[in-house]
């Protein structure tokens, strides 16, 4: 274990005020003693504390620690120079994995071949999260360089890449990981293996770069430098305003008439105190629903297209509802009430981050209205499900589209026979899971195949009555070659592959609800 120590700056250069002191904490794994060699790109690091210095970070770099070195040693001195108020930034290179939900740093004394579980292997990244947070730490910044898996290590893992790793009870804290979630493992080379470290590193010695400019520039930017082969993955639930750098002062300007106050509320994702998930905020807008004139598969009550302008804003589900949802939906309202019995593949409800059924429409809208809102229009869910794309035929690109929703068969990053868990696949630029495939996706409106000929063009909400109603989506029973389109659309009331998830609508009362 080799351990370098920069000299501490205690504020920034040119700012008005004292700057809260800056920590950076660099962990690198490359020579492992079992598992296949993972060489590090030394010019990266470099180039990396060297950004971190030039932005005022005490840095601490360690490499090759084991699991007890990790936990005996390192972890406690780290630990013991966090101050509360500190801004943390942690930076992993070497293998990781997933297991049971939790992600974890695999140290270079890894054997696969014992069988105890990973926990007893590895290092939890929630765990050493906690401890961060434990610390009171003001901003902490967790940047996870670890895209390549050998096929040994993939045989402990639950799963390729990591998990979706749950933020919500740590505070202000930014996550970005340098490949997507649950990916599919690519062969990268000595260059594409620094790609991660020097991106992150030029951005930071950007004049200026916000922390969302650095994480929202690194996920474009290795996406690009390895040609897709890597699609990092993001989530900030920080709120302080961040700059590596002071931005260079502005050209002179002209005056102008002040500028509307920036809603500072829609910033991140918000939880509802009711269901106890999180919404996503949608704004308003226009965009051409039904069939794209290119797609030669629509039928003709995805016809015609045409405009459709949603004059308010909305919060959706970030996920379909869950069954965990629904329970607390059930014991708070109706304790004496049991969940209905669970389909097949549900087995007996064990599992409660997968997406509830709708068996039937009453019992979703009763849901969603509890939770202070309600079914979303049909054109509600084409808005947010298109993300401000309106040409796209299949949602996602049509690359790779088959590989990122739960659809009928198994295919790359879809390795699921039945339902999965919500936010197993990449989220769409609204930041919405799982708005195709999984379980259909009830929404208000009743079906009539002519509607789309008479819509009004502003806030439609289907026709006045009817017997069923749409649905939206697809499921993990449907077939992608007719299903997989975003203007695709069943009718019916609810079902065992139909789900549901709610809106609400953007207001001052309803704000408070999400938290």
């Amino acid at each position: 274990m080799r351990v370098f120590l920069a000299a501490a700056v205690l504020s920034l250069v040119g700012l008005s005020a004292p700057a809260q002191t800056r920590r950076a904490f660099l962990l690198i794994n490359s020579e492992y003693r079992t598992l296949a060699p993972h060489a590090v790109n030394g010019d990266a690091v470099e180039k990396l504390k060297g950004a971190l210095q030039a932005a005022k970070f005490q840095l601490e770099e360690v490499r090759n620690v084991t699991q007890a070195d990790f936990a005996k040693t390192v972890q406690p001195r780290l630990l013991s120079a966090v101050q509360p108020g500190d801004i943390v930034l942690f930076y992993y290179y070497g293998y990781a994995l997933q297991s049971e939900g939790d992600n974890f740093m695999v140290p270079v004394d890894f054997d696969p071949k014992r069988a105890d579980p990973v926990p007893f292997l590895a290092t939890s990244l929630t765990g050493w999260f906690q401890l961060l947070d434990e610390k009171k730490a003001s901003v902490k910044m967790i940047l996870i360089d670890a895209p390549a898996q050998p096929g040994e290590l993939l045989a402990k893992a639950s799963g390729a890449g990591l998990a979706a790793p749950e933020l919500s009870d740590l505070g202000e804290i930014a996550f970005l990981s340098a490949s997507a979630l649950n990916a599919v493992p690519a062969a990268l080379d000595a260059t594409q293996r620094g790609v991660f470290a020097t991106q992150v590193a030029e951005l930071i010695r950007k004049p200026g770069t916000t922390l969302l400019e650095l994480l929202a520039g690194a996920q474009s930017g290795v996406a690009g430098a390895t040609a897709g082969k890597m699609n990092p993955f993001l989530n900030t639930l920080v709120r302080t305003p961040f700059r590596f750098t002071d931005p260079p002062p502005p050209p002179p300007v002209k005056e102008a008439p002040p500028a509307k106050p920036v809603d500072t509320f829609i910033s991140k994702d918000r939880v509802n105190s009711k269901d106890r998930q999180p919404y996503v905020h949608i704004p308003a807008g226009s965009f051409q629903m039904g069939c794209v004139p290119s797609d030669t598969k629509c039928e003709e009550h995805e016809k015609p297209r045409h405009a459709v302008t949603l004059t308010k804003a909305f919060w959706m589900g970030e996920t379909e509802v869950t069954v965990e949802a629904y329970k607390r939906f059930l014991e708070l309202t109706d304790p004496k009430k049991k969940l209905p019995r669970a389909p097949v593949e549900h087995e007996g409800w064990r599992t409660t981050n997968l997406p509830m059924p709708a068996f039937s429409y009453d019992e979703a809208a009763a849901f969603c209205k509890w939770a202070g809102g309600r079914l979303p229009t049909e054109a509600e869910w084409e808005y947010a499900a298109r993300a401000g794309k309106d040409g796209e035929i299949v949602p996602l690109s049509a690359e790779n589209a088959r590989e990122k929703a739960n659809f009928s068969g198994r295919k790359g990053n879809d390795r699921f026979e039945y339902v999965a868990g919500v936010k197993q696949f990449d989220p769409n630029a609204y930041g919405l899971f799982d708005m195709f495939g999984n379980l259909w996706e009830l929404t208000s409106d009743y079906y009539d195949k002519g509607y789309y000929a008479q819509s009004p063009k502003a806030d439609p909400k289907g026709p006045a009555a009817g017997k069923e109603r749409v649905s939206r989506g697809g499921s993990w029973d449907s077939d992608p070659a007719q299903h997989l389109r975003i203007s695709f659309r069943i009718r019916g009331n609810g079902g065992n592959i139909v789900g549901w998830r709610c809106v609400i609508e953007d207001s001052e009362e309803n704000r408070k609800l999400l938290r």
